[in-house]
């Protein structure tokens, strides 16, 4: 009961220290999982976020946050005509992608490693990233800032910030500074637009479904394309140029479409919401 009451009345301190706590163990997983075959580590690196998945699932009804009506089907199509601009990114974001490949550099997948490939966006990153940030962090700011709108935009941009900044942890694993940077405000504003997807549409798997399908349009190509060709597209662009261009036109259109949605957030009807769980 201590530990429940010092989570929900220093609920900031309470994010930042999940927050690495969720780093340092997805950290040590990899490190564990590092010299296996790419194809397995995939595979066990899913096994691990599916855990980590249930355990935030179980701190949740610790907690009394976790409802039900997070994921059930009903009104999912209703949620998706509300969040029809991810549709739109993540099609542009495909596409972007797509035309980075050079021509002739398409292989013959690997059945098992292409099946993981598709799963572990959806189950994997996308499942874990969404109850934890989404589904645990965001309520637990939500409860503690009363449901006001104030109250509201601060629970969605602390967590969102989080968020973003757990992929500094990449640049342990050799990604470049600059594009980590890119990746931790690009991951920032989603953040941001998931957050009031769920809210908006108070169905955690619709932003599941955003995050996953947006994964995959990227990790789809390290099952369909030679690694060199990878490389060649990820280092055939200015860097700078890079930076800019995926700030500007990934990151602020995102950030402007929850701005846009977050107007029609309302508090009562969110505290009412909880109340019910």
């Amino acid at each position: 009961m201590k530990i429940k009451s010092f989570i929900l009345t220093h609920t900031v301190l309470s994010a930042i220290l999940f927050g690495v706590v969720f780093s340092t163990i997805l950290f040590i997983l990899g490190l564990l999982i590092s010299d296996l075959p790419e194809h397995v580590l995939l595979a066990v690196f899913t096994a691990g976020q599916i855990l980590l998945s249930a355990a935030s699932l179980l701190l949740m009804r610790k907690l009394d946050l976790f409802s039900i009506q997070d994921f059930r089907f009903e009104g999912m199509g209703k949620g998706f005509k509300i969040a029809w601009f991810g549709f739109v990114y993540i099609a542009v974001s495909f596409l972007m992608n797509f035309f980075q490949i050079p021509e002739n550099n398409f292989i013959s997948p690997n059945i098992f490693y292409l099946f993981v490939v598709i799963l572990h966006p959806f189950i994997g990153t996308g499942l874990l990233e969404e109850v934890f940030f989404r589904g645990l962090i965001l309520k637990i700011l939500l409860k503690n800032n009363r449901f006001t709108k104030k109250g509201i935009v601060k629970a969605i941009v602390i967590s969102s910030v989080l968020f973003g900044l757990v992929h500094s942890i990449n640049i342990i694993f050799g990604q470049p500074v600059l594009q980590t940077i890119t990746q931790i405000i690009t991951a920032s504003t989603l953040g941001f637009f998931f957050a009031v997807v769920f809210l908006r549409t108070g169905k955690l798997l619709i932003p599941i479904f955003f995050h996953g399908l947006l994964n995959l349009t990227a990790q789809i190509f390290n099952a369909i394309v030679i690694p060199e060709a990878l490389g060649q597209a990820a280092g055939s662009e200015n860097e700078i140029l890079m930076f800019i261009l995926l700030t500007l036109f990934e990151a602020l259109p995102v950030l402007i479409a929850g701005m846009i949605l977050l107007r029609k957030v309302k508090p009562d009807a969110l505290l009412e919401d909880f109340t019910n769980n």
